[in-house]
C-alpha cells in the first residue's frame, strides 16, 4: 500500500499565522461542530482548544517531554481529513491499540486510564483519551518506524481491519 491512503490538505495562506487560522477552522467546522464516532460507535470528543496541541510539535521529541516548541506544524495539518477516515476504519490497515497508562494523570479533573491508538500502516496515528465511555481527541499525527515500535511495546491490540483504498492499492 501507498505511503499516502488518502490526499493531503494543502491550503494556502500569506503567511503562517494566517495558514493556521484557516486549518483551525476546517479542525471546528469538521470535527468540533460536529458529532464525530468511531467505527464501534463511541463518541469522541474533539476541543476547540485541543487544536494548539494537536497541530504542533517538538523540534526533539524525544527530549520535550510533550512539551511543543513548534506553534504550528503544517505538516500534522495537511493530515486533518485524515482523523474521521482513520476513526471509521474508512480503508487501509488500521489497528485499534489500547495502553493502560502506568501513571495516572489528572486532566480536567478526570483520571485519564486508557490511551486508544487508531493507527494505518504504521505511518499515522491518532491518539484518544479514554474516560468512562466517551473518547477524546488528544492528537494525530504521521510517525516513523521507531516511534511506532515503541507505542507497540506499551500497548495491547484491541481491534483492526484491512480495507482497500479507494486510491486503488
Amino acid at each position: 500500500m501507498s505511503d499516502k491512503v488518502w490526499p493531503l490538505l494543502r491550503l494556502k495562506a500569506e503567511d503562517e499565522e494566517a495558514l493556521k487560522e484557516m486549518y483551525r477552522k476546517v479542525y471546528v467546522e469538521e470535527y468540533v461542530n460536529k458529532k464525530i464516532y468511531d467505527f464501534q460507535g463511541k463518541r469522541v470528543i474533539f476541543s476547540y482548544s485541543q487544536f494548539d496541541h494537536a497541530f504542533s510539535e517538538s523540534s526533539n521529541y524525544k527530549e520535550s517531554y510533550g512539551v511543543h516548541d513548534k506553534p504550528f506544524s503544517k505538516k500534522r495539518a495537511r493530515y486533518i481529513m485524515w482523523i474521521k477516515k482513520v476513526l471509521n476504519m474508512e480503508s487501509g490497515n488500521i489497528t485499534y491499540k489500547f495502553e493502560h497508562r502506568s501513571e495516572m494523570r489528572k486532566k480536567k479533573g478526570k483520571q485519564v486510564i486508557v490511551r486508544i491508538y487508531a493507527v494505518i500502516e504504521e505511518k499515522y496515528v491518532v491518539v484518544l483519551d479514554k474516560k468512562e465511555d466517551i473518547l477524546y481527541f488528544i492528537t494525530a499525527l504521521p510517525h516513523d518506524v521507531n516511534s511506532y515500535k515503541n507505542m507497540e511495546k506499551r500497548s495491547a491490540y484491541l481491534s483492526g481491519k484491512k480495507i482497500p483504498s479507494t486510491l486503488g492499492d
